[in-house]
């Protein structure tokens, strides 16, 4: 099949990826923080309007979880990209001045969880990229220069319109282990994970416990490492406040990176700097450093 937005490339046959004070692998958090409208249903196929139990229990992650979770982060010493709905910057600004204090990275992700973009008419996705960047304005330090789909989704317009409003990478396309650049100038993909997905680990498979988690994580982290060995490695982490953010759950996280973040050879580090240590000392910055 014909990709695109981007070309085929084997890891095998590219050159070596570095990154900084010669660590291998890049461990960063992409922590969702979401938010859904109450007058659409939770559940895109239908359902109950309001739904106090599934509304209810994403938004303990925006009035609890995240708290607990800053706090972990702050002890092994994470800078979280922070994956953000617009409507968060006005419905919890507590969250944003928190992420803020912590130089935490952005990554849009659209309007609200409850409204894809999918099936959209160009006119109307414009206005709503529109709509979402202006409030990043008027609540971020600065614009995000990554993006996240709601569900992880696009339309064939969203990466150019994107790059038209700077943003500089997608996370929406896990099919690599290393940023890559995509056919859109400027615009690069960066690692994320459906895999160690908490949200695919817990809610599409209800029966998966903790301990289960730490293990499984732990075996992504050293997998990755170990093949790192040849060349560098990003590993993503993605999280949702209302799911690892539960009580019940919080322990295995922390060992989880209090692990992760003591190995010598890992840089923490978020999405951003990712992306712009691509930029800037990737294949591609070296070859335009040879014909300059």
């Amino acid at each position: 099949m014909n990709q695109q937005l981007y070309s085929p490339s084997s890891i095998v046959s590219r050159p070596p990826l570095t990154f900084p004070n010669g660590a291998r692998l890049a461990f960063y958090v992409g922590l969702n923080i979401e938010h859904f409208r109450q007058d659409i249903p939770i559940d895109r196929a239908g359902g109950p309007v309001p739904d106090p139990l599934a509304h209810g229990w994403r938004d303990y992650g925006n009035r609890v979880g995240i708290w607990r979770l800053m706090d972990m982060f702050d002890e092994v010493g994470i800078r979280a990209s922070g994956i953000i709905n617009s409507d968060v910057c006005t419905a919890y600004p507590e969250i944003i001045e928190a992420g803020v204090e912590r130089d935490w990275a952005w990554v849009a992700h659209g309007q609200t969880n409850s409204i894809f973009q999918t099936g959209m008419a160009p006119k109307e996705e414009e206005q709503y990229l529109k709509e979402m960047f202006a409030t990043f304005d008027a609540s971020l330090p600065a614009r995000p220069k990554g993006w996240l789909g709601p569900g992880l989704t696009e339309t064939l317009a969203t990466p150019q319109m994107l790059a038209d409003g700077g943003i500089n990478y997608l996370l929406d396309w896990c099919c690599d282990d290393q940023p890559f650049p995509l056919n859109i100038p400027g615009m690069l993909s960066v690692p994320y994970s459906l895999d160690v997905n908490d949200f695919l680990m817990f809610v599409t498979n209800p029966g998966l416990s903790g301990p289960d988690y730490e293990r499984v994580v732990l075996d992504q982290f050293e997998q990755l490492l170990e093949d790192s060995a040849n060349t560098g490695r990003v590993m993503a982490l993605p999280l949702h406040t209302f799911i690892i953010g539960q009580p019940y759950r919080a322990k295995y996280l922390a060992r989880v990176l209090r692990t992760i973040t003591s190995t010598r050879e890992v840089w923490v580090c978020t999405s951003d700097d990712i992306a712009d240590h691509y930029k800037a000392n990737g294949p591609e910055a070296a070859g335009q450093a040879k014909t300059s």
